[in-house]
C-alpha cells in the first residue's frame, strides 16, 4: 500500500515536471506575427519623385539598336530542292536506281574490271528473300561479313517477286588476290559458283 502511494506520487511528479517543461517556455515567447498587418520598414508607397525617376530610367534609350541579319545571311541558299528532284529522277517509284536497278541505299554490285578498287565476293542470288537471308546467315556463321543487295532485273518494270533478285555477297575487299582466294574457298566449302564483282555505293 505504501509502495503504491509512493509510485503514484512519483508518477504525478514526473507528469507535472513534463508539463512545466512544456508550458513555462511558452510564457516567455514573443507574440505570434500577424502577417495580415505586417509592414516592412521602408516598404511604404513610392513618392511621386521616385516614380518619375524610375520611369525616366526605364525610358532611356538602349544605345545602339540591335542589327537584324538579312534573311539570306541567316538562312544560306541551298540546293536541296534541286538535289531532291535529281534523286527522284534517279530512283523509280519502288526505290530502285533507274541506271543499274539496285535498291536505293544498298551496295551496287557490277562486273569487275582491272581498274576496280573495291570488290566483293558474290556468293549467290535468290528470288526469295527468306532464302537469301538464310544464305547470308550461313555465310555469317562461317565468319564472313555477308550482306544482301536487292536488284530489279527490268529497270522501270513492275516490282514483282520475279523481277527482284536478292544478291548475297561478302565485302568490301580491297585486294584482288584476297578476293579471288575467298571466292575459291567459299565455292569449295559451300558447293557454289561464287564470283568476284566490283562493289560501290
Amino acid at each position: 500500500m505504501k509502495s503504491e502511494r509512493t509510485r503514484m506520487r512519483a508518477t504525478t511528479l514526473v507528469v507535472g515536471g513534463a508539463l512545466a517543461l512544456i508550458l513555462i517556455p511558452m510564457l516567455f515567447d514573443e507574440p505570434a506575427t500577424d502577417y495580415q498587418t505586417l509592414t516592412v520598414a521602408g516598404s511604404g508607397p513610392l513618392s511621386n519623385e521616385r516614380v518619375m525617376a524610375l520611369q525616366a530610367e526605364i525610358q532611356q534609350p538602349l544605345g545602339q539598336s540591335p542589327t537584324v541579319v538579312d534573311f539570306d545571311q541567316a538562312v544560306p541558299a541551298t540546293d536541296l530542292i534541286d538535289r531532291v528532284r535529281q534523286l527522284a529522277s534517279e530512283v523509280d517509284a519502288d526505290g530502285y536506281n533507274t541506271q543499274d536497278g539496285t535498291r536505293f541505299g544498298e551496295p551496287i554490285l557490277q562486273e569487275m574490271t582491272d581498274s576496280s578498287r573495291v570488290l566483293a565476293v558474290l556468293v549467290g542470288q535468290r528470288n526469295d528473300l527468306a532464302a537469301a537471308r538464310a544464305l547470308r546467315e550461313q555465310m555469317r556463321d562461317q565468319g564472313y561479313e555477308a550482306f544482301i543487295s536487292a536488284v530489279k532485273l527490268e529497270v522501270g518494270g513492275e516490282n514483282s517477286l520475279e523481277n527482284i533478285v536478292h544478291r548475297v555477297a561478302i565485302g568490301p575487299l580491297l585486294s584482288h588476290t584476297d578476293a579471288e582466294q575467298m571466292r575459291d574457298d567459299i565455292s569449295r566449302a559451300n558447293n557454289v559458283n561464287a564470283r568476284v564483282v566490283e562493289m560501290s555505293q
